[in-house]
């Protein structure tokens, strides 16, 4: 399955990629970020299960977290679908599903 793409932003001046929202590059401090959509492809750097959820989530537990370090370089967290058995920590790993407030993620290979 193809990854999806993720909503990231991209240095004008350095080409340094970030998922968190900034008003300056974390690498230059130039003010010129331009939303950019990259693939959702990636390697798990670790998860775990929520059993006991915030409100917001209580009908969703439990549910499982992950740490994605992405291909395009910044590290983001999301859902982790697990279908099968336990993925590895170093999993390859695809953006399947880009919903507010969270981006799903599915194991390809361990």
């Amino acid at each position: 399955m193809n990854a999806a793409k993720v909503s990231m932003l991209r240095c004008a001046d350095c080409a340094k990629v970030d998922s968190v929202g900034r008003v300056v590059c974390s690498g230059c401090l130039s003010s010129r970020l331009e939303a950019s959509e990259l693939s959702g492809e990636g390697r798990l750097a670790a998860w775990t299960t929520i059993r006991r959820a915030p409100t917001r989530f209580h009908d969703d537990a439990p549910y499982d977290i992950a740490v994605v370090d992405l291909d395009a370089g910044p590290r983001v967290t999301g859902r982790l679908s697990l279908d099968g058995s336990p993925p590895t920590v170093g999993a390859r790993v695809n953006a399947v599903k880009l919903d507010a407030p969270y981006t799903l993620f599915e194991v390809i290979s361990s």
